[in-house]
């Protein structure tokens, strides 16, 4: 882990920089934290990964996202969410809701934490990346704004992409580097769910993408862009069975405490890989990326991988 606690240290400076130079024209950014409770003295701070609770960064962030976005054994019991929420409203902090997708056992579990926001803070934004919880959440807690997740905004992250934009017309590259929240299908879809907000990644061939005719804002995370994810799990695996396939959850939940650096020879950029999910350091982390397209008005910084 002191390879990847360099790494990240590394990634943490950069977008620092990154950040400071957008500062001008983005109106928000936010911290991502998996667990939060209030520090006795009435102050909080935000220390590095941890397997136990976690607390607000002393600065006191624009916005809170807390959650899980990829896995359904992570999400926070409703008592978290309860401690979370208190956290966020004693700093005076808007709240955002990162949910995975689901299987129907993540669907009772989201139905319980939305039922929390929907008494304790009905103006909380839910960060959807699975269709049945975005019915679930217009039908049942229509006061909830949602957002449209990084795992259903359908960008190409693939790290072996740059290596290959330029061999493809001028077409091509365009597609590698938009998003799904333009093509007019989703955005009828988005708006039939009353979705106005998108979270997007800056995948390493860069992005270009026009939200201007959705109607849309957008939250750019960094310094960790998402690549992919599966339901095989490896951490989940104790030598016999996926732990996350089964209805009552994951008991190892390795991936607390471990990270995976994954390196091929086709691509330069290591992948991250956090339980079902791999990661990659984002250009937009950097600064090596150029302005940042309209419509973006948040940055969502984590100070891990997610």
């Amino acid at each position: 882990m002191k390879g990847n606690r360099k790494l990240y240290l590394a990634y943490y400076a950069q977008s620092v920089a990154a950040i400071k130079r957008a500062a001008a024209s983005i109106a928000e950014i936010n911290w991502v934290c998996d667990s939060v409770q209030p520090s006795p003295a009435g102050r909080s701070r935000f220390p590095l990964y941890r397997t136990g609770e976690r607390v607000i960064r002393k600065n006191n962030p624009i916005r809170i996202y807390f959650g899980a976005e990829f896995c359904q054994w992570r999400l926070p019991s409703p008592k978290a969410l309860f401690n979370a929420l208190a956290a966020a409203k004693k700093i005076g902090s808007p709240f955002t809701l990162l949910t995975p997708w689901v299987t129907d056992a993540g669907i009772d579990k989201l139905r319980k934490l939305f039922s929390v926001l929907k008494d304790e803070a009905p103006d909380s934004e839910v960060v959807i990346n699975d269709l049945g919880a975005l019915v679930l959440l217009r039908d049942e807690f229509p006061g909830l704004a949602p957002s449209l997740g990084r795992v259903l905004i359908r960008q190409r992250r693939c790290p072996r992409v740059p290596a290959m934009m330029d061999n493809l017309p001028s077409e091509g590259r365009e597609i590698y580097m938009r998003t799904g929240a333009e093509d007019p299908l989703s955005a009828r879809l988005m708006r039939r769910y009353g979705i106005r907000r998108v979270e997007l990644d800056y995948p390493l061939q860069g992005l270009e993408t026009d939200l201007g005719a959705a109607k849309l804002k957008a939250s750019l995370y960094t310094p960790y862009a998402f690549v992919t994810l599966t339901r095989h799990c490896p951490a989940s695996f104790d030598g016999r069975t996926w732990q996350a396939f089964n209805r009552s959850g994951c008991k190892i939940k390795g991936c607390v405490k471990n990270i995976l650096e994954l390196r091929n020879s086709a691509h330069e950029a290591p992948l991250l890989m956090r339980g079902n999910a791999q990661f990659v350091a984002s250009r937009a982390a950097s600064g090596q990326g150029p302005a940042l397209p309209d419509g973006i008005d948040r940055i969502v910084f984590m100070e891990d991988a997610p």
